[in-house]
């Protein structure tokens, strides 16, 4: 998907992040370290290469209305599921979601949801261009987990048995490939 795609609403568009372009000065997502990586270290991780942003606006309104962040990472291959260990490597290389975020005012509206599958098509894309097995993200604890907990196991997200972060979960890349068929 070409990085100014047009997002399931005909008035948002969702294209890769641009510091002058794009106005996070009033976005809130109601978690404050969210809130605080989007004004304060994105930039900073966009340079460093470690993440790229995809930015949820309206039409001419510069506005940030959501965003998603996704990064490159290893994961021990003794967690996961055992065809992973059968691979007889040690890490397992895995796109990692960072962030996915809505602004208050606009939660509850599909937002998320549309951010989250142009996120999966995206890793998708990328995974036929580099080895990458799966997605992988960190649920964030809040007074939201269970309900964001949910919203990861209806799309096919598992725990990955990390016993240092029991809230790390994945989806295979095939898994992204059904589940991305079925909500289609």
């Amino acid at each position: 998907m070409p990085a100014d795609a047009t997002a399931p609403a005909a008035n948002l568009t969702l294209t890769t992040f641009d510091k002058k372009a794009h106005d996070r000065s009033k976005f809130s997502c109601g978690f404050k370290p969210i809130d605080n990586f989007l004004k304060s270290s994105l930039t900073d991780q966009i340079k460093a290469g470690m993440v790229t942003a995809w930015i949820a606006t309206a039409e001419d309104d510069p506005a940030v209305l959501g965003f998603y962040t996704l990064g490159a990472m290893a994961v021990r291959s003794e967690f996961g599921p055992a065809k992973w260990q059968r691979a007889r490597v040690p890490d397992v290389p895995v796109i990692y979601i960072r962030a996915v975020a809505v602004r208050k005012d606009m939660q509850g509206k599909g937002l998320g949801s549309a951010l989250f599958i142009d996120a999966m098509k995206r890793c998708d894309a990328i995974s036929e261009q580099m080895g990458a097995a799966a997605i992988v993200l960190d649920v964030l604890e809040d007074d939201a987990f269970d309900k964001r907990w949910a919203f990861y196991a209806d799309l096919g997200f598992e725990p990955l048995g990390d016993p240092a972060n029991k809230h790390r979960v994945f989806i295979s890349m095939a898994d992204v490939r059904s589940t991305l068929g079925a909500k289609a």
